[in-house]
């Protein structure tokens, strides 16, 4: 596996994603993402892989183990067995149930294990892969003790691709799109939605002009921005954007979401972190009137990093 920089943790990073939260080796980066699974590879290829999901009823390791089994079996030269729990990986999985697994091949090999977390019913799938010219084993012993698979105070971490956020647990991801110039994640609650957003670079995007100007051209392409009247201001040095529907007007505004199909209730906030060389942006729609709040509160923590 990549080396740890002589072990040093302070170079590694923050990945989070989608209920789970890890530290990694700072050269691991994201190469296959899903709503539910990751995979993380270094220069020389893949180094750990995740899958989840959320467990309804009895969860069974046998099934889980069986199927990894037949998976990985079905490609020749393949060796799949269970292990017991490695010694030195039970005082970092102590808060799960754990089954561990070893496979084999002429050219890489894997060890990982199936938990199950008991307080938020979810099972995981975590394995590292290991190639035969010393990898060093440190790597997925850290790795495991940042694991987390549910927050403790309601608020989701995402971290990915330098983007840094924290969501209410409520919000459940819809869709998301990491292309170079666009990141964008949206959010869902029942008849809320939210949006994050992240556009770069911005010294090309404004090409010398202001971010209002710049907004005007693009809101048609936003299908969040609806009819938004953008006020602009400065945000302790950030040029910035915000605008909300008039909630308060629309008296009858439920009947005409349910005529129109559009959500009355809405906020939009841009700004320009020249520092980062990015624009970003919160947005949020509803049938009922947004917390405010909770949409300052996100906006303070977004960042790109």
């Amino acid at each position: 596996m990549g080396q740890m920089d002589n072990g040093k943790l302070e170079s590694w990073k923050t990945v989070a994603w989608n209920g789970l939260s890890l530290r990694v080796p700072s050269q691991w980066e994201v190469s296959s993402l899903a709503k539910s699974y990751l995979q993380l590879d270094d220069e020389m290829g893949p180094v750990l892989e995740l899958k989840w999901q959320q467990i309804k009823g009895l969860f069974s390791f046998k099934t889980h183990l069986k199927k990894l089994s037949r998976l990985s079996t079905s490609t020749p030269g393949v060796d799949f067995q269970e292990i017991p729990l490695p010694q030195e990986w039970q005082q970092a999985l102590r808060n799960f149930e754990v089954k561990s697994f070893v496979w084999n091949s002429a050219e890489v090999s894997g060890k990982g294990a199936i938990l199950y977390c008991p307080e938020c019913q979810k099972a995981i799938l975590i394995q590292f892969y290991q190639r035969q010219s010393g990898d060093d084993s440190r790597a997925p012993l850290e790795v495991l003790h940042s694991f987390r698979d549910h927050s403790e105070d309601g608020m989701v971490h995402w971290a990915l691709f330098g983007l840094r956020v924290f969501i209410p647990q409520r919000f459940v991801l819809l869709h998301h799109r990491f292309h170079p110039g666009h990141y964008q994640l949206e959010f869902q609650d029942k008849k809320e939605y939210l949006y994050l957003n992240r556009w770069g670079p911005a010294d090309l995007l404004l090409k010398g002009g202001d971010l209002l100007t710049w907004f005007n051209e693009k809101c048609g392409e936003l299908n969040w921005c609806q009819t938004a009247k953008m006020r602009e201001y400065d945000d302790d040095g950030k040029p910035t954007l915000q605008g909300q529907s008039q909630g308060s007007i629309v008296s009858a505004s439920r009947l005409w979401a349910r005529v129109t199909r559009k959500l009355p209730h809405m906020w939009v906030r841009i700004w320009h972190l020249a520092s980062r060389n990015q624009i970003l942006g919160v947005a949020a729609r509803g049938l009922k009137p947004l917390n405010e709040q909770m949409l300052e509160e996100i906006c303070s923590h977004y960042e790109m990093v």
